[in-house]
């Protein structure tokens, strides 16, 4: 093309960065608004681009979607709320979610996009759907994916047991590719040129008054007539409503996860309270899951190893018989003998202790407890004198306990072996006594 015939404003743009931009898979419609803005209309700015480029081969891929197969879920940037009080500012996010085939919409806005209102807003979908997709991609935010990534994305635990829950796949939009998602891309576009613009003037004192309003555009916008297609979102829906699987009775219950370590008695720490794990986990790192109800255990890979009844009393142990090893086993673990020769070297009566503790049908059942009394003399917290007339009362009377063992060998560290001030009825001399029988008030 002549360079005279280009008008001036597209003399200012550089038009072989637009190319690779395009190529990049960046839309030209917003290249256009972004670097020609209000002076040109998109058409004329398309027009030049192809007269520059008239044999830049437009290479696209269609998505073809089966009917009830996947859903997609995406943020984006919501609409006000107004404190009718304090005149204060709120902004929210829009959640859209599409069914991939039909683009039947579901939306909802929310204050925040973390995990509790993403998964309440998904199963809000899901139900208004009447079932649920196999398959279900999500965009890259933290409630959902831990770490993106293009080929081997990590999707969080918790998202993950609520995959698990509502039974479905997650499939994570790869980063920056839009296209990935279209169906939501161009959902949420066909909302914010719609409903964004009807309400523009109107203000929202609740985010519960603007989720009403929309729930009725949204009924208008799946009953509305789609150009490309020459029916409506609803009647596309009609055909692959019935391929859903069907919606869980109950939510998903909210879950705390975190990281711990199985303790070489078999257990992990969870909130000052201890739960087993199989003996074959010892020293492995592990993953908790946290309800209301229930203590979960899971490997990295999120395989199940233990579940608990969560403890919410005095009880600090909840231990299942079934995941220590056979007495024999036991014995000769590192954990166990290490403990006996630390016992050793306190002296016989802390050995005599360690050893009756040890010498049961599950000996790392006291493994922790058998720790926590050799290190009162490894820290010299206790002498070793102390410890070793601790053991000696501990074992005389039957009492093992940590408690017991600390504060006998503390009172003898401050007072020896003295027995301790046991109060008794004050006793009087006959001489001090003033007391009147019947036969003196006789004589008298």
């Amino acid at each position: 093309m002549a360079g005279s015939a280009m008008p001036d404003w597209a003399k200012r743009i550089d038009w072989e960065k637009i190319r690779l931009d395009v190529s990049r898979g960046v839309q030209l419609n917003i290249l256009a608004r972004e670097l020609a803005g209000d002076q040109i209309s998109y058409s004329q700015f398309c027009r030049q681009f192809n007269k520059v480029y008239p044999d830049l081969p437009q290479v696209t891929m269609r998505l073809e979607h089966k009917p009830g197969e996947r859903t997609y879920f995406d943020y984006a940037e919501g609409i006000d709320i107004v404190d009718r009080e304090t005149g204060e500012i709120k902004k929210t996010s829009l959640m859209c979610g599409v069914m991939a085939m039909s683009s039947y919409t579901y939306g909802e806005f929310t204050f925040t996009q973390k995990r509790d209102d993403l998964i309440r807003s998904m199963e809000n979908a899901f139900r208004f759907f009447g079932g649920v997709t196999p398959y279900v991609t999500v965009d890259n935010q933290r409630a959902a994916v831990d770490r993106a990534h293009w080929y081997d994305p990590d999707v969080n635990p918790a998202f993950v047991d609520f995959a698990n829950h509502w039974k479905f796949a997650v499939i994570p939009a790869r980063p920056n590719q839009p296209r990935d998602k279209g169906a939501n891309e161009s959902g949420i576009g066909v909302v914010q040129r719609q409903f964004f613009q009807e309400v523009r003037e109107q203000k929202f004192y609740s985010i519960d008054d603007l989720n009403q309003y929309f729930r009725i555009y949204l009924e208008r916008l799946n009953h509305a007539l789609m150009k490309d297609w020459g029916v409506t979102r609803s009647d596309r829906f009609e055909g692959e409503k019935n391929l859903l699987k069907p919606c869980p009775v109950h939510n998903w219950e909210t879950a705390d996860w975190r990281p711990a370590k199985v303790h070489a008695d078999c257990h992990v720490q969870v909130m000052k309270k201890f739960y087993s794990v199989p003996y074959k986990f010892v020293g492995r790192e592990v993953r908790i899951k946290i309800t209301s109800k229930l203590i979960e255990v899971f490997d990295l890979e999120l395989n199940p190893l233990a579940a608990h009844a969560r403890l919410l009393g005095r009880e600090i142990y909840s231990t299942d018989s079934r995941h220590y090893p056979e007495e024999k086993v036991a014995l000769v673990q590192f954990s166990v003998q290490l403990a006996i020769k630390g016992a050793e070297r306190v002296g016989p009566e802390t050995l005599k202790l360690v050893e009756s503790l040890l010498n049961g049908p599950y000996p790392l059942k006291y493994l922790r407890r058998v720790q926590g009394i050799l290190r009162l003399s490894q820290t010299m917290r206790v002498t070793r004198e102390g410890l070793e007339h601790a053991c000696k009362m501990g074992l005389t009377y039957g009492k093992t306990q940590f408690g017991y063992i600390q504060a006998t060998a503390l009172y003898f560290d401050n007072n020896g072996n003295r027995p301790s001030v046991v109060r008794s009825a004050p006793q009087r001399e006959a001489s001090t006594m003033y007391l009147h029988n019947s036969f003196e008030r006789e004589e008298s």
